[in-house]
């Protein structure tokens, strides 16, 4: 059986059942689907003929599923605006099943943020909300999308995105779940997983549906991982496209809390490609409209250390020591919230280590010892020996004892 978007299934079904519930009994003939074309076009001006009812009814076999304008002219007869509106009632529903009632989405997000301390906290959570999510597709992909835990990409919790893979294989999609098993890969140093996950981000077409974060994932991915063979003529040829691109992108960094040159920078941050990084920085799309979807104020805040974090690494990696210590002061690494903090706390401690005269009041090597350990990044731990092979840092950081 080819993989297929199980999800998307399920809301057919969903959707079969409420025009049933509508017509008024279960459509189970020709006939019922001759008397239902007829009722469409009378009373709501819709026009489907019987053939295409008894195919969505499945009725008669067919290989492709029911197109755009069928799906929403059934949702339009059910009540609904059209196709994606009603996905997003039921999705509503798995929430208030899944959370508790509440149509509000703050309350959902708050939520999903207490489902990520208890999964986090503890490997039974970690498992049984696994399952549970198993029943509940679309509040999964809420979870995910809303929640990606970045703490615990070194642990078995990077399987929950093999299984959002399962429920949702857009485009957009396959790029947010394979990027996330990509970093997972590469900060634990599984060069064969780097490389296949790589491969899946690539092969993906960056159409114009794509939203501006996956897009510049994608881009973000493809231009760290030539610079990790070591590819420099794929390197600039990336770099060259992902430029072109960006300035599609603009509007929809300006309505974003996250832009798009702050997403590729996430992921180019871990080479020492100082030049292309400046670029970023240099050049970031400052968001002046509303986001798309609703974003908390503790996620927001969240956003903005973390671009202060990529600035301060940035600068450290360009030897600008004024701006970086500038960026470093400026940072209130407690703000970065709940599944973000260890993953930017180890580079925030690393670039501190780097300047000891700034980290005095506290052991920055115990701590980055510590967030290594807890979360199983072991990328962090080579860069580590690399900094205490520098002569010059060493002595820095002795005298500063």
């Amino acid at each position: 059986m080819k993989k297929e978007d199980v999800e998307t299934d399920r809301f057919f079904n969903d959707l079969r059942q409420k025009v049933c519930i509508v017509y008024g009994k279960q459509i189970t003939s020709a006939r019922d689907c001759d008397a239902l074309a007829n009722i469409l076009l009378e009373k709501h001006a819709i026009t489907l003929n019987s053939q295409t009812l008894r195919r969505f009814f499945g009725l008669i076999k067919s290989n492709s599923k029911s197109g755009g304008y069928t799906l929403d002219a059934l949702s339009l007869y059910c009540g609904y605006n059209d196709f994606e509106y009603f996905k997003s009632v039921q999705t509503n529903k798995d929430l208030e099943t899944f959370f508790g009632e509440d149509n509000s989405e703050e309350n959902y997000c708050s939520k999903a943020e207490d489902l990520c301390r208890r999964v986090m906290s503890s490997p039974k959570y970690l498992v049984t909300t696994h399952h549970q999510l198993m029943e509940f597709p679309s509040v999964r992909k809420f979870f995910l999308e809303h929640y990606p835990i970045r703490d615990m990409l070194g642990t078995v919790y990077s399987q929950y995105f093999s299984v959002y893979l399962k429920y949702n294989n857009s485009n957009e999609a396959r790029i947010f779940a394979y990027g996330f098993l990509f970093k997972s890969a590469f900060l634990q140093e599984n060069d064969e997983l780097i490389h296949l996950y790589h491969n899946m981000v690539k092969s993906i077409k960056l159409t114009t549906d794509i939203f501006v974060v996956p897009a510049g994932m994608k881009f973000g991915i493809e231009l760290l991982y030539a610079d990790y063979i070591k590819d420099d003529k794929a390197f600039k040829k990336t770099f060259l496209e992902m430029k072109k691109f960006r300035k599609k992108y603009i509007p929809n960094s300006e309505r974003s809390a996250c832009s798009f040159e702050y997403s590729v920078l996430e992921l180019l941050i871990f080479s020492s490609r100082t030049k292309e990084m400046k670029y970023l920085v240099d050049n970031d799309t400052k968001q002046i409209y509303p986001d798309r979807n609703f974003v908390s104020l503790e996620r927001t805040q969240t956003h903005k250390e973390v671009w202060k974090v990529l600035c301060a690494a940035t600068y450290h990696k360009m030897g600008d020591k004024e701006r970086c210590l500038e960026s470093l002061a400026a940072i209130n690494i407690d703000d970065i919230g709940i599944g973000w903090n260890k993953y930017y706390s180890l580079l925030y401690h690393l670039i501190c280590l780097q300047h000891p005269d700034f980290y005095i009041g506290y052991d920055v090597h115990d701590k980055l010892e510590n967030l290594i350990n807890e979360t199983n990044f072991s990328f962090y731990r080579t860069v580590l020996r690399n900094v205490y092979k520098n002569d010059e840092t060493r002595s820095l950081i002795k005298k500063i004892k």
